[in-house]
């Protein structure tokens, strides 16, 4: 089978999409819905395929087997519901959504439903990711005891008025953390567990936006280590982000997609394959690990098995980012369901 992919949205991280798919043996691209007439030409020019403003029409396509969701965060909830409503598989980019309420909905739709719903988070993909994830679930750094998490990264002025969806509560849902923090999050919560507590201060130090753009937060893992985390878009010029591993036996450093220290002997450095992210813009740095994941997601449609990275797995990362907006805003340690 020849699965065709259309395309919901028409932004830069569209592009990445649809050059992914057309890339594939097994999939085609199917279209792309927008709301932008200018994007739609020159996506139409830049890919021959044919691009909709009208979802009805795009939705009836026979060819179309699964959508890409790539349009504002706060507007994936209602793309997601036509999707399922249409009887398409869907690949959302993060976040799911941008509340937990938004996101529950998604899940309870799917309920009984044969569609495959996978999450765009790429990093997962790193081998390096991977390698490190590997070495500190062995047990080999011993007892895990603190986790020091930073995405110290740098957005202009610009950044947010280029697009006047960025940094609104309404379409991004905040801004450094549930934005450009939330893929360090997923990795961090895939590694440890579940977070049993958090504590934190989110201000809005430097943009005219209506999000956070710096963020710190202390967080206590279910399984008893203790974590810190600090996050913005204010920290010029940027730096890359981390998540250093404090055992009772060792540490180790994962920096910017790769492993850059650790302390147990007859360590070796792993593949030099980089996080695809940037500290300093918004730019992609490659599109491999995107690449990674559309083959994941197509395979659990054409094999029937989950995607890496399912509603539920990704619901996680967002009721973390909300328990640490209601700390800030609540002045307490807010304790999180744990399942």
């Amino acid at each position: 089978m020849n699965l065709g992919i259309g395309i919901v949205g028409s932004g830069a991280i569209a592009e990445v999409h649809a050059a992914c798919i057309e890339a594939q043996s097994n999939a085609h691209l199917a279209g792309i819905l927008t709301r932008s007439k200018n994007n739609a030409k020159s996506l139409a020019e830049k890919f021959n395929i044919e691009v909709f403003t009208d979802s009805a029409i795009f939705y009836s396509q026979t060819a179309l087997d699964a959508v890409c969701i790539c349009n504002e965060s706060g507007l994936h909830g209602k793309s997601i519901l036509q999707a399922i409503e249409a009887k398409k598989h869907i690949l959302s980019e993060k976040p799911l959504e941008t509340t937990l309420s938004k996101i529950d909905s998604i899940i309870d739709k799917l309920n009984g439903q044969k569609i495959s719903l996978g999450v765009v988070f790429q990093n997962r993909m790193n081998p390096n990711y991977i390698a490190f994830k590997k070495t500190i679930q062995s047990g080999k750094l011993g007892e895990v005891l603190l986790v020091n998490t930073q995405v110290n990264w740098y957005r202009d002025d610009n950044y947010y008025k280029s697009n006047n969806w960025r940094g609104t509560i309404a379409l991004d849902g905040g801004a450094a953390l549930i934005n450009q923090s939330i893929h360090t999050l997923d990795l961090l919560i895939d590694l440890m567990g579940a977070v049993r507590s958090v504590g934190a201060q989110v201000e809005t130090k430097t943009h005219d936006i209506e999000g956070e753009d710096l963020a710190v937060a202390h967080l206590t893992f279910q399984r008893g280590a203790l974590g810190t985390l600090s996050a913005g878009t204010c920290l010029y010029p940027g730096y890359p982000e981390s998540i250093t591993v404090y055992g009772t036996k060792g540490n180790m450093v994962f920096e910017g997609g790769l492993i850059r220290s650790c302390s147990l002997p007859g360590w070796k450095p792993t593949a030099n394959l980089r996080n695809n992210l940037t500290s300093g813009s918004a730019k992609l740095n490659s599109i491999e690990l995107h690449q990674a994941v559309i083959d994941d997601f197509i395979k659990s449609v054409l094999e029937d098995k989950e995607p890496l990275v399912n509603a539920k797995e990704a619901r996680k990362s967002v009721a973390l980012i909300e328990a640490i907006y209601k700390a800030s805003e609540k002045k307490q340690i807010i304790k999180l369901e744990l399942s």
